[in-house]
């Protein structure tokens, strides 16, 4: 019988649940929108929290779902074994106050043993110790031999973990675990003194959460009124025990990408055990950053962005290991697509943005990879002074360690750099140093406050507030009902006098809530006892949050409230908005499908937009982009906005930006045949009233990823109007018309050019004389000459000269030129070819302007480059004497 495929098992296990009266969710974004507690959602039920508190408000007491997740504290023993994963699917069923402990075992049970046919010997069950009631349900209710279930502690069958003694306060409960038993007809483990069942036997396979207790600050553990079930088994672990494959990764959820490795790399898969490791991590990684990447988490140099770029970089190095000297990893996602596009179409949907950003990403791997090499050189230069050749370095392990973290800088080729030295890497320093990191990796993914806290949303619904209803897309003023102040501490008020800064919420509001990149309107509230300024509008679980001063009076919780947006500013605001989506429509006409919203922010002043790119673009593509904007302005076409089901509008066409998530019905917005776009935002009516587009400034913030800034309307007015008053001010200040400004100039450049070379020709040194200093320095030993020589103010070619007249004289010969500037020290090495063995110029030049807190490099006989640290000159002349005494080629 063919084993089932991982796609046959997630389906069949939505459908299992669905039949126990469960209804099936879509999965949350892997960037939790509303939990800023995490950088990842790392399980499935993060996206249920308010649920779980009994305060929620979905429709539904039964839910299942398959969650994707990201977690990162084992990274490095993901492709080393077998089970290890960054990104993974979760399968999750949840009952809010409905069913318990009985029915979830017995669901779980059916699934695992009807479902999958999974034999009753092969499983067996965790519990916890004090957990009487879960082992009559798996021993009399199943009718599990006993032996199969295992009582252990609060560290491994409580979540979460050790809770009862050590905390958080809040809701908590013992699990079941379900294992499946490797080792088919062996005996049993003796239970007597065992904490744990052994890892490699027994295989985790799904968990059983019974959320049933409130843990007070005295460690009681108080009984829920709402007893909750929280169930998540590891899909890619199920599939590799039902299609009988010895790991994870052997299995159709990753064999196309190991195989697609195979063929690019030349060597078949689990022919050689350290490519076997890399490809499996490839596999995993290039899966974990386009579902990122995909859900809007791009990769930057802070907080979640970094994540993804330290997991793409490992990647990329592993690929670089392999022999693949060119991107690769950007051509893998197609595959992601073909392999979890019917699941998750959004990793289809934006495969061109993806690749483009993984693509920027890799070509920088290079550059990172040589500054990597760089800090090496550097960090050697400045601590072998004083080092016995063949001793360890000391701090070189702590060094390495900030290599591998930050840059993904092999370790391997750090100890084989300070090797080839002859030196030693301080291996116990290295590992003294990831131990920490992973421990704070841990520390960090482990709940370290209250497990759920309520918010502001919660306090609301509670006091019986429904939410708030919207009516800005009409009107910029209305009167409502002020139905709460929020002080500090989230406080609920009746009252708030002048000077006070509270969050007001209204029945009804004109005022857009800051969201899809709008920010949120200001203006003014007025009752019959005070007034208020609205500095900004926020959103949470559909309330506005108006951010308010008191300016005068005082205000009450139950009053009759006017509302008055700024119209002019949102008017300034509906003008970029709209310019934003034909600035997106024509990025794409112009430069391809590859583009999309990576980022934007729109504002009255001004429209900011990021987008995925590779390369920048040229300038007359932007002038193209530019113009296709404005085009549309002048066409004053009618823009047209309904609500429609989610489904229907991806049907028409309708483009859903990355890193959303949407509900089942959405806003759209059509500009006539040219733009069409889920948006939630606040526009024009027609885009004749942008008036006029003027892209202001284009630039990378990170590799794939660039931003255009632009201005409309009444602020592009007033920037041409400052702009024409400025070049009639150079204009003038020239004594020529204003269009002959540009010819000017050009003139007075072609000068300054001549003038410059005129100068440098009469401050340039006399090399003949210049020449006579170096040949008395020069020094014979060895067998060779050598000489370093310092001399302020040369430029690059003359220093070269003198060395290239040196070399000519004094073969075989090595010197080295260090001339201090003004802000630079520039470093220039030359050595003859039969010396490149005892010494090379590129290392010696990387050597010194690392001392210099610069770089340079070049061939073994001859290179060149610059420091920026001007008062370590002498220095540097020094660490030039002691190489080439180290050398041989001095006394």
């Amino acid at each position: 019988m063919k084993p089932l495929t991982a796609a046959e098992i997630r389906s069949r296990y939505l459908e299992y649940f669905t039949a126990q009266g469960h209804t099936v969710m879509g999965s949350d974004l892997l960037v939790p929108a509303n939990d800023p507690t995490v950088l990842f959602t790392g399980a499935g039920m993060n996206q249920f929290k308010d649920m779980f508190l009994g305060k929620g408000t979905l429709p539904t007491k039964r839910v299942t779902t398959a969650q994707k997740c990201l977690r990162v504290p084992d990274l490095e023993n993901v492709g080393v074994t077998p089970r290890h994963h960054t990104f993974f699917e979760m399968l999750g069923n949840f009952s809010f106050g409905d069913y318990f402990k009985k029915d979830c075992v017995t669901w779980v049970w059916g699934f695992f043993h009807e479902v999958c046919g999974i034999p009753k010997d092969r499983l067996v069950v965790t519990i916890y110790q004090d957990d009487d009631e879960a082992f009559e349900i798996w021993t009399k209710h199943i009718g599990l031999p006993k032996e199969r279930v295992f009582r252990f502690g609060e560290k491994e069958n409580f979540w979460p973990a050790e809770a009862p003694s050590k905390g958080p306060n809040g809701v908590c409960g013992p699990c079941s675990e379900i294992y499946f038993d490797i080792e088919e007809g062996a005996p049993l483990p003796d239970d007597t003194g065992l904490e744990e069942l052994p890892a490699e036997r027994f295989l985790e396979i799904g968990n059983c959460v019974f959320t049933q207790f409130d843990r007070q600050s005295d460690g009681s553990l108080r009984p829920l009124p709402q007893k909750n079930i929280d169930v998540g088994l590891g899909l890619e672990r199920i599939v590799a025990v039902l299609q009988g494959a010895p790991n994870n990764f052997e299995t159709d959820l990753f064999r196309p990408y190991l195989d697609h490795l195979s063929k690019l790399c030349g060597t078949a898969y689990g022919n050689d055990k350290e490519k076997d490791i890399r490809m499996r991590r490839i596999a995993d990684h290039v899966r974990a950053i386009t579902f990122c990447i995909a859900d809007g988490a791009l990769p930057s140099n802070e907080g979640r962005g970094y994540v993804v770029r330290k997991i793409l970089r490992r990647a990329a190095r592993d690929g670089y290991e392999l022999g693949l000297q060119k991107p690769f990893l950007c051509e893998m996602v197609d595959i992601v697509g073909q392999l979890m596009g019917e699941q998750y179409p959004e990793v289809r949907e934006n495969a061109p943005q993806c690749r483009a950003v993984i693509r920027g990403e890799e070509e920088n791997f290079l550059v990172v990879y040589k500054q990597g090499m760089a800090r090496l050189d550097e960090f050697l230069a400045k601590s072998l002074s004083g080092q016995t050749r063949g001793a360890v370095i000391a701090g070189s392990g702590e060094f390495a360690f900030q290599l591998h973290d930050t840059y993904g800088f092999p370790i391997d080729i750090t100890q084989r750099v300070i090797a080839e030295r002859g030196y030693g890497l301080d291996e116990g320093g290295f590992h003294s140093a990831m131990t920490a990191q992973r421990e704070r990796a841990r520390a960090s993914a482990s709940t370290s406050e209250a497990v759920f806290t309520a918010s502001v949303a919660v306090k609301l619904r509670d006091a019986g507030h429904s939410q708030t209803i919207f009516v800005g897309y009409d009107n910029v003023t209305c009167d409502s009902l002020l139905c709460s102040l929020v002080g500090e501490g989230d406080a609920i008020l009746a009252r708030a006098e002048a000077g006070q800064k509270v969050l007001v919420v209204t029945e009804s509001t004109p005022f857009y809530a800051q969201g899809g990149g709008q920010v949120g309107d200001h203006g003014q509230l007025v009752t019959k006892t005070g007034k208020g300024f609205v500095k900004n509008t926020t959103a949470l679980d559909g309330f506005h949050l108006h951010e308010v001063e008191v300016q005068s009076g005082h205000l009450l919780s139950g009053q009759s409230v006017t509302l008055q947006v700024d119209a002019e500013a949102r008017r300034a605001t509906e003008r970029n908005h709209t310019a934003t989506h034909l600035l997106h429509a024509a990025l794409k006409k112009i430069l391809g499908d590859h583009v999309s919203q990576a980022g934007s922010e729109v504002a009255p002043d001004r429209l900011r937009f990021d987008y995925t790119q590779p390369e920048k673009p040229a300038a007359d593509k932007l002038r193209q982009v530019e113009d296709l904007v404005n085009e549309q302005i002048l066409a004053a076409t009618d823009l047209g906005s309904r609500v429609q089901k989610l489904d229907e509008a991806r049907q028409n066409g309708f483009v859903a930006l990355f890193g959303e998530k949407y509900g089942d019905e959405v806003r759209t917005l059509q500009v006539g045949d040219f733009s069409k776009e889920l948006c939630g935002g606040t526009h024009v009516s027609n885009t004749g009233n942008i008036g006029v587009f003027r892209l202001v400034s284009e630039s990378a913030v990170a590799a794939g990823t660039r931003r255009i800034e632009a201005v409309t309307g009444r602020v592009a007015l007033q920037m041409a109007q400052a702009e024409r008053d400025h070049l009639a001010v150079v204009a003038a200040q020239f004594k020529v018309r204003s269009e002959e400004v540009p010819g000017r100039v050009s003139e007075l450049a072609t000068e300054l050019k001549k003038t410059r070379k005129q100068l440098e020709k009469a401050l340039a040194p006399d090399l003949d004389a210049e020449m006579v200093k170096v040949a008395e320095g020069v020094v014979a030993h060895g067998g060779a000459n050598s000489i370093v020589y310092e001399r302020p103010g040369l430029q690059t070619k003359d220093a070269q000269e003198l060395l290239h007249r040196a070399q000519q004289k004094f073969a075989p010969f090595a010197g080295v030129v260090i001339s201090p500037g003004t802000d630079s020290v520039l470093v220039v090495v030359a050595i003859s070819k039969d010396l490149t063995a005892k010494i090379k110029a590129g290392d010696l030049v990387k050597q010194l302007t690392g001392l210099l807190g610069g770089g340079g490099g070049g061939r073994p006989d001859a290179a060149q480059g610059k420091g920026k640290d001007v008062a370590k000159a002498g220095e540097a002349t020094a660490a030039a004497l002691a190489a080439l005494q180290a050398a041989g080629l001095r006394a």
